[in-house]
């Protein structure tokens, strides 16, 4: 292992408002909390866009706008990079970042520093997505070092009070207000709602009890 902790990439798969993005942001702050986070959204942005960003703009293109020139794997060296949706990515650019991911040359820059961490999401099922091809398979393998599926929230029984637990004095922080706690009939109102919104529902419910409840304790009617 490198100086400055290499670790292996990790692929965080499950339906759009898991918290994926969540999870990423935790893992980034547990593993390399002093080191550079850079989010890119790979379904969002045009893949010209993403080339430049990710890989940097040829040198014919660096008089133009220097700025772009190394891309994001090369600068945020010993960071972390969360790619969301990462198989949403043109497969030009997945080839592109097969080689950027493997082994670097020896003797290159790349050979010198700790690489960045990646952190890929997807909301799809990624095993079908390459058996279709809709996503290499190397690309997959690379990143995939650890794979976690994360399930919907209406399927996680008790555990949704748990995570509100655990988001509510987050977000009191956050909107700087005192801290507050959930009612003990929220926890059944929980098991029995369906969250269609999983968890980004939860939080916004939490959020927008924590800005107009005026008490310290948040009760089922101020969720819904």
């Amino acid at each position: 292992m490198r100086p400055g902790g290499e670790r292996p990439n990790v692929l965080l798969e499950g339906e759009a408002g898991t918290g994926k993005s969540l999870v990423a942001s935790l893992l980034h702050r547990l593993g390399r909390p002093q080191a550079p986070v850079v989010i890119v959204d790979c379904a969002a942005a045009p893949e010209t866009y993403l080339r430049e960003t990710l890989f940097g703009v040829p040198p014919e293109d660096s008089q133009a706008r220097p700025w772009l020139q190394p891309g994001l794997l090369e600068l945020v060296t010993g960071g972390t990079i969360v790619l969301e949706e990462v198989c949403g990515l043109p497969k030009a650019l997945q080839a592109m970042l097969v080689k950027a991911l493997g082994p670097p040359p020896p003797g290159s820059r790349r050979a010198q520093a700790v690489p960045p961490w990646v952190i890929g999401t997807c909301n799809s099922d990624m095993d079908a997505a390459v058996r279709m091809g809709h996503v290499r398979e190397d690309l997959f393998r690379q990143l995939a070092g650890v794979r976690i599926v994360m399930p919907p929230l209406r399927e996680c029984g008790d555990d949704a009070v748990i995570i509100a637990n655990w988001l509510l004095p987050r977000i009191c922080g956050q909107h700087h207000r005192p801290l507050m706690t959930l009612a003990p009939e929220v926890g059944q109102r929980f098991l029995e709602y369906g969250w269609p919104g999983s968890v980004r529902e939860l939080t916004h419910m939490l959020t927008r009890a924590v800005l107009l409840s005026t008490s310290s304790v948040i009760s089922a009617e101020e969720l819904w």
